[in-house]
């Protein structure tokens, strides 16, 4: 059975500071998402937003980075209430670095991206690749350091529940059940990562788990097996299966479910997330909005 979020993840915001954080960032002209591309809008976004409210804009940031520095790498915040223009959402997240996006393109690429049930890739092992567990942009060269994901509005039968687990966690499973060489394996033979077109195509080589972090998406390792079969040994592929399998069922993985205007704030580095199937497929009203943000 998958555990609850630890109340300790939870951090629950003030009506008064969200209500201070709301009205500065309406005081803002709107913005068109791809006007967000720009670096220095994103800055200027927090900027005005911190002076109008500083104590209230410093308590959350600061609080959120405290955190997510901290095991198990992510915090959930509620009560928190996002303009329409995503201006608030921009703001918070550029505290943390520059929010990046592969090239515009709707409805799967913009820089504040609108995740919905239609538009997620399926995946050749049945269901959709968002529903395993992962490391966002593991395409890139590099991932991005931190995601940051709001619920607009959650699918009305429960379903999508976020799931999220920590690479302590995953460490600790892989020692107890897989043993101490596949944990040795796994963090130091690299494996090959297709990377995204608009990052120049071919691949690029590096490990799936460290005592610093974790980089996991089946999907993406897969991809660059096809045009280089042979680019791993029968013991790492052996050990690539026995790992997917372990974290798919592990218990230690937490899941819940996000209500309309939760903030959900993880280390992509150190987290590997998920969400639950959706019994209503593509006619779900499920919407989220998710940011990379790549640390300063």
């Amino acid at each position: 059975m998958l555990g609850p979020i630890p109340d300790t993840r939870i951090v629950d915001v003030p009506s008064a500071l969200a209500h201070e954080l709301l009205n500065a960032a309406e005081r803002l002209p709107l913005y068109d998402n791809k006007e967000f591309y720009s670096p220095a809008l994103q800055t200027f976004v927090r900027d005005t937003i911190r002076e109008t409210c500083p104590d209230a804009f410093d308590w959350l940031v600061n609080l959120t980075r405290l955190r997510v520095a901290s095991v198990p790498y992510y915090v959930l915040i509620r009560g928190l209430r996002f303009d329409l223009g995503n201006r608030l959402f921009v703001a918070i997240n550029r505290a943390f670095g520059e929010l990046v996006a592969p090239p515009y393109q709707k409805p799967r690429a913009q820089l504040v991206h609108y995740i919905q049930p239609a538009t997620d890739i399926h995946s050749l092992r049945g269901g959709r690749e968002s529903e395993r567990l992962h490391t966002d942009s593991a395409d890139c060269p590099t991932p991005v350091e931190f995601i940051s994901m709001v619920c607009v509005r959650p699918d009305p039968d429960g379903g999508g529940r976020s799931r999220i687990i920590d690479v302590d966690s995953v460490r600790e499973e892989v020692a107890n059940s897989l043993g101490a060489e596949t944990l040795e394996l796994l963090g130091t033979e690299p494996v090959p990562w297709q990377l995204a077109e608009y990052c120049g195509g071919g691949f690029k080589w590096r490990t799936v788990l460290s005592r610093a972090g974790i980089c996991w998406r089946r999907y993406t390792i897969d991809l660059a097996l096809k045009s280089n079969p042979d680019a791993l040994s029968e013991r790492m592929l052996a050990a690539l299966d026995a790992f997917d399998k372990l974290i798919a069922a592990s218990t230690r993985t937490v899941e819940f479910l996000m209500d309309k205007g939760e903030m959900l704030f993880s280390d992509n580095s150190r987290t590997i997330h998920a969400r639950s199937p959706i019994a209503a497929g593509d006619a779900s009203e499920r919407l989220m909005i998710r940011s990379w943000i790549r640390a300063a």
